[in-house]
C-alpha cells in the first residue's frame, strides 16, 4: 500500500519532470539555435533533471520524518475502567509536559486481557489486578510489571438505604446484590474471594445482576437498582452518591494495581516517559486525590 508522503512525494517528481520536458522542447523549437547551442542546452537539461531527482529524495527524507515523527507521539493504554478519573489526569499532563498523546481503552480487566490474547498490542496495560499481569506474562505478552497503586474493596448500598450493612447482610434473601462477574473485571474475583473467607455462599444470595465493569456496579447502587455490592473504595470515593461500608479487615482482600510493560511494545520511548510520570511523588499525587492508596 502506498503511503500518503509516497503519494506526494510521487506527484511532486511527475509535475517536476513534466515542467523541464515542456520547457526542453520549447527551447529546441527556438528558430536560429545552432547545433553548439543545441548541445550546451541538451547537456543543461540533463544536469537539472539530476538537480530535481535529487530534490524530490530530499523533500522526500524530509516529509517521511515529519510524518514519522508526528504519528510516533501518541501511546496506546489498556486500563481498568476504574482508574479513568487519575489516568485521565495523568494522560493530559503528559501530553504537557512530553508532547505524547495518551489514547486509553478503558474496560474490565477481564476483557482487555483478552483482547491482548487475541492479538491486540497496547503500549502498556494498567489492570485491576496482578491475576491478568501475571497470565500475560506467561504467555509471553508482559515483558514485566511494577504495582503503582491500591485497590481496597469495601461495600456500597444506596444513599438512604440501610438494608445491607455487613457482609451477613448479602446472604438474606430480601436483599437485592448486585455483583462484578468475575470473568470480566477484577472486582468479581475480589469478591468471590472475601465470601469465601467469610464462608458465605454465593448461591444463597439474591443476586440481580452481574456488572462487566466497576463503574457498572457503583451507577446501578447509585440508581437504587439493587440493595448492596463490592466495589472498589477508589470508585465509591468518587462517586460520592453511595454510602461506603467497611469490610473487617480478617476479609478484605486488597490488590495491587500494577502497570505491565508490553513485550510488542511499539513507541518505547514515550512509553517509559509515561511510566516514569505515574511512578513519580506528581503521579502518586493524582492516585491519591482519586481515593487510591499509592505505593511507598
Amino acid at each position: 500500500m502506498v503511503s500518503l508522503q509516497q503519494s506526494i512525494c510521487y506527484d511532486f517528481h511527475l509535475g517536476l519532470a513534466q515542467k523541464c520536458e515542456v520547457i526542453y522542447a520549447r527551447t529546441l523549437r527556438w528558430p536560429g539555435l545552432s547545433g553548439r547551442c543545441r548541445w550546451f542546452t541538451m547537456k543543461a537539461f540533463n544536469n537539472l533533471k539530476k538537480y530535481a531527482a535529487l530534490l524530490v529524495v530530499l523533500v522526500c527524507v524530509i516529509s517521511s520524518t515529519a510524518f514519522a515523527e508526528k504519528e510516533s507521539k501518541k501511546i496506546l493504554v489498556f486500563a481498568g475502567a476504574g482508574m479513568r478519573l487519575p489516568l485521565n489526569e495523568i494522560g493530559k499532563n503528559i501530553e504537557k509536559k512530553y508532547g505524547v498523546k495518551v489514547l486509553y481503552d478503558y474496560e474490565g480487566s477481564g476483557r482487555l486481557g483478552n483482547k491482548i490474547l487475541v492479538g491486540q498490542t497496547p503500549d502498556l496495560f494498567i489492570p485491576g489486578s496482578e491475576k491478568w499481569a501475571e497470565i500475560l506474562k506467561e504467555k509471553g505478552h508482559v515483558n514485566n510489571y511494577t504495582p503503582i497503586a491500591y485497590h481496597t474493596p469495601v461495600i456500597i448500598t444506596p444513599k438512604g438505604n440501610s438494608k445491607v450493612n455487613s457482609l451477613d447482610s448479602f446472604v438474606n434473601s430480601r436483599n437485592r446484590i448486585i455483583l462484578g462477574d468475575a470473568r470480566a473485571c477484577a472486582i468479581g474475583g475480589v469478591s468471590a474471594a472475601i465470601f469465601k473467607k467469610a464462608g458465605i455462599e454465593e448461591s444463597r444470595m439474591n443476586v440481580k445482576a452481574r456488572g462487566v465493569t466497576v463503574k457498572q456496579l457503583v451507577l446501578w447502587i447509585e440508581g437504587n437498582n439493587g440493595d448492596g455490592s463490592i466495589v472498589w473504595k477508589a470508585d465509591a470515593v468518587q462517586s460520592g452518591n453511595v454510602t461506603i461500608v467497611e469490610i473487617p479487615e480478617q476479609y478484605k482482600c486488597i490488590n495491587s494495581i500494577p502497570i505491565c510493560q508490553m513485550v510488542m511494545m511499539k513507541h518505547k520511548e514515550w512509553t517509559l516517559q509515561y511510566i516514569h510520570y505515574v511512578s513519580s511523588d506528581e503521579g502518586k499525587i493524582i492516585f491519591r486525590k482519586h481515593g487510591f492508596e499509592v505505593v511507598r
